[in-house]
């Protein structure tokens, strides 16, 4: 269950920001609220060149890093077991799957910066 909230997450995500955000927006008692937190999101929307692709490779380095470092992000939130309980949740060593989920960025990556210099 653990990995679900990892790999869905990310695409609810990327779900609302593509279809529910904008119906949201044209809501006129949400227009302040959206006024306010569009600064934040189309920081986020140039950071990531402008592409949901690379947006989407952002995200998947960001849970690599995660599973990568959960030695140190179990004490931290007092749970020292913290990698223990992943393990035997997902019947693996998260190292390893936090590896593939960087190489899965690296890849998503270089294949939309490989179009965007062809274009």
């Amino acid at each position: 269950m653990f990995i679900f909230a990892f790999l869905i997450l990310p695409g609810l995500i990327c779900l609302y920001a593509m279809s529910l955000r904008p119906l949201l927006h044209k809501i006129p008692a949400l227009a302040k609220f959206y006024e306010e937190a569009d600064g934040f999101w189309a920081k986020i929307w140039a950071l990531s060149g402008n592409s949901l692709t690379i947006l989407w490779g952002h995200i998947m380095a960001l849970v690599g890093i995660l599973l990568r470092g959960l030695d140190y992000i179990g004490p931290v939130v007092g749970d020292p077991d913290l990698k223990a309980q992943v393990a035997n949740t997902l019947q693996s060593n998260p190292a390893i799957l936090g590896y593939i989920s960087m190489a899965i960025s690296f890849i998503t990556i270089a294949a939309r910066l490989r179009s965007i210099s062809r274009a």
